[in-house]
């Protein structure tokens, strides 16, 4: 009795054990989702349609090559500006032309009494060139320096005697003086028409030139008597 009694014991727990696991088993199944397969015809046309081809991006054509800006011709050159003709020289007053045509006179009685000199003594030649110099208080070398541009004894005392004037007028030094005097003698003007542009008195000019010449003349004088 007692061994049947077991039996029915332990099949009535093995039976509650299975029933509970078929339960579990039966929720676990019914939670899940079935995987939704693809139908047979649906996998069949996707192996066999290919992917559809997308088509070329439609061509563009090139934009049109603009044709190169026309070369702009050079601009006109313009014709150099006309070139004022220079004021027309006003002549000399008749005041002016008298003074003028005194130094003139004066210059060559110092050329006359010079060559004197110059013909009295062997070394007449340095004493008119030591008597200018002194006169106007420059280097005797500068007297012989202004020979060399080929003028006169007179002249170079015009030329000397009207640097001092212009040193004090202008404030330049005696070169520039005499650099700007015989240019303008250069350029043909005569000594009234220089002193007027110069702004310098023709008639302190003739004084100077008569000084020289009185010293020169003494010096003259005294060689030929001696």
């Amino acid at each position: 009795m007692e061994t049947r009694d077991q039996i029915r014991y332990w099949g009535g727990a093995i039976g509650a054990v299975a029933l509970v696991g078929a339960i579990v088993v039966a929720v676990v199944v019914v939670q899940t989702p079935a995987p939704k397969a693809k139908t047979a015809p649906q996998t069949q046309m996707a192996a066999r349609t290919p992917a559809a081809v997308k088509p070329q991006a439609a061509w563009k054509p090139q934009a049109a090559v603009k044709p190169p800006a026309a070369v702009k011709p050079p601009a006109a050159v313009k014709p150099p500006a006309a070139v004022k003709p220079q004021a027309a020289v006003k002549p000399l007053t008749d005041a002016e032309r008298k003074v003028s045509e005194e130094l003139w006179v004066e210059q060559k009685k110092l050329d006359t009494d010079s060559g004197r000199v110059k013909a009295a003594t062997p070394d007449g030649r340095r004493r008119v060139a030591e008597m200018i110099a002194k006169q106007f208080n420059v280097p005797e070398k500068l007297v012989n320096d202004l020979r060399g541009r080929k003028v006169g004894d007179g002249e170079i005392t015009t030329a000397l005697a009207l640097s001092q004037q212009l040193m004090k007028h202008d404030k330049v030094t005696r070169q520039q003086a005499l650099d700007r005097i015989f240019a303008a003698r250069k350029s043909g003007q005569g000594w009234g028409a220089i002193a007027r542009s110069l702004g310098l008195k023709l008639g302190d000019v003739v004084s100077d030139v008569k000084k020289t010449d009185k010293q020169l003349a003494k010096l003259a004088t005294v060689k030929v008597a001696g």
